[in-house]
This record gives C-alpha cells, sequence and structure tokens, in this order.
C-alpha cells in the first residue's frame, strides 16, 4: 500500500508538500505521530471542511494562507496515502 500511495503522492501532493520541508503546504515527516489517522484522511478527502470546523485544520490555514484542494482521490487512494506517510515518518 505504501508503494503505492508514494505513486500517488508524486503525481497529486507533491505540489505543494515535501516530506522534510515547508513548501506550499507543511512538511508531512511525521505526520501521523502528530495528527490521528482520522485526521489525515478527512484532510485528504474533505480539506475544505476541515479548515472550516477543525481547530488544527484552521490553524494551519491560516499558518500557510493556502487552502488545500481536493485532489480527486478515492477512499482507498487516501488510504494508500496514509500508509507512505507512515513508512516516510519512521
Amino acid at each position: 500500500m505504501a508503494k503505492s500511495g508514494e505513486k500517488i503522492f508524486e503525481t497529486k501532493c507533491m505540489s505543494c508538500h515535501k516530506i522534510d520541508e515547508r513548501y506550499v503546504g507543511p512538511a508531512l515527516k511525521g505526520v501521523v505521530g502528530r495528527r490521528t489517522p482520522e485526521y489525515v484522511m478527512n484532510m485528504i478527502l474533505n480539506p475544505t471542511e476541515m479548515t472550516q470546523k477543525h481547530p488544527e485544520a484552521k490553524k494551519l490555514l491560516a499558518q500557510y494562507a493556502t487552502q488545500m484542494t481536493f485532489q480527486n482521490v478515492t477512499q482507498d487512494d487516501a488510504r494508500k496515502l496514509l500508509e507512505y506517510l507512515r513508512s516516510v515518518s519512521k
């Protein structure tokens, strides 16, 4: 799953996120240690709703001043992305 997630990350996420450095959005290494799996999945699948309702997502929007957009991924794709983020956070 992590390998598939890496491919999805490269095509859907890398324009705004890097693993080890701040870019348009936050660096994602260690995100699974800072946030729950449910939070990560919800940010991938419902980014606008999250930044409107979740206190931590609101803080990130204020800090980065860029709304994360939905990247037309399925729930299965989001799970693969989560597994990839777990693998790079070890």
